[in-house]
């Protein structure tokens, strides 16, 4: 059955004026098909794959509605629900940007449009060098974060936030959440290629301390990385009307620990994926009383 879908993709693609790219693919292939029946789904459309004049009238239409930039539409833009949600942040790439980092829909619970109501983010880091490793990791396990941010403070996304990633092994976590990552590769010995490739020296973090526990010296985020994240939160909280908190000790102190909360979904606000299980620690190396005061400046 594929060749015969890449056939008729190729043939409407010609007579109709679409190419690949309109559905974040780069040839008529099966990850092209699946790309086109994620549209379909999202749009209430026959997930045949084929993108037939019914896909390509309602895929030109979000096109020129939703993507078209004009002298009175400037800037940078995340996708949420197939619209563009603004971000004030210079350097983004979304789901339908040239050279996006578009994760297969294999990867993620699809959703049809306002079907799924993200009420929390949960934060990682990825334990890879730079982003594009982070995507190929998440691509090659079969799972899937919204939201990557490069060293240099470039934000990828990588699904549109309409669909349930699989970040949190924990699937009433998945169905609620919005993931972001945070590229780092974390153990010191790194450090010398992150200074090899002209990003810097990360700060060491020596302190951190998690489900009551030491962590070991690790690497920090670069200051960029930090700035790129409170803008996407920023933006991700207006539009989904998410808290700008997480949990919280009795003394009013972040939570360094599991949140019975977060881990049942039924969190409002920003967590971490240490507050989802003991079996994780990431982003405890981050001061999270200074980072979520910085972002309600």
């Amino acid at each position: 059955m594929g060749w015969r879908q890449n056939r008729y993709n190729k043939k409407s693609a010609a007579k109709l004026g679409w190419e690949p790219s309109w559905f974040s693919a780069n040839d008529f292939n099966s990850f092209l098909v699946e790309r086109i029946r994620d549209f379909q789904q999202s749009h209430g459309l026959a997930q045949d794959g084929l993108c037939g004049p019914m896909t390509y009238r309602r895929r030109l239409s979000e096109r020129q509605a939703n993507l078209h930039v004009t002298s009175d539409d400037t800037g940078n833009y995340i996708i949420c629900e197939g619209a563009k949600i603004p971000i004030e942040w210079d350097k983004v790439v979304n789901i339908y940007d040239e050279n996006a980092k578009v994760l297969p829909p294999k990867n993620y619970r699809r959703y049809k449009k306002n079907a799924r109501n993200p009420r929390m983010i949960i934060t990682h880091y990825d334990v890879c060098l730079s982003a594009n490793s982070c995507y190929n990791v998440l691509n090659r396990r079969g799972i899937s974060s919204h939201f990557v941010i490069d060293n240099d403070g470039t934000i990828y996304q990588m699904v549109d936030t309409q669909h349930e990633g699989w970040h949190a092994g924990k699937r009433a976590v998945n169905r609620a959440a919005i993931g972001i990552d945070l590229s780092n590769g974390v153990y010191t010995k790194y450090q010398a290629w992150y200074r090899k490739k002209g990003f810097g020296s990360r700060p060491i973090i020596t302190d951190a301390k998690v489900h009551g526990r030491k962590m070991m010296d690790c690497l920090g985020f670069y200051d960029v990385q930090i700035n790129a994240y409170k803008s996407l939160v920023r933006a991700l909280c207006k539009h989904y009307n998410i808290p700008l908190d997480m949990p919280r000790n009795i003394d009013g102190t972040v939570l360094y620990g599991v949140s019975k909360d977060v881990l049942k979904g039924k969190y409002k606000g920003i967590a971490n994926h240490f507050h989802v299980t003991r079996g994780k620690i990431d982003t405890a190396n981050l001061d999270w009383d200074k980072v979520l005061n910085e972002l309600k400046d």
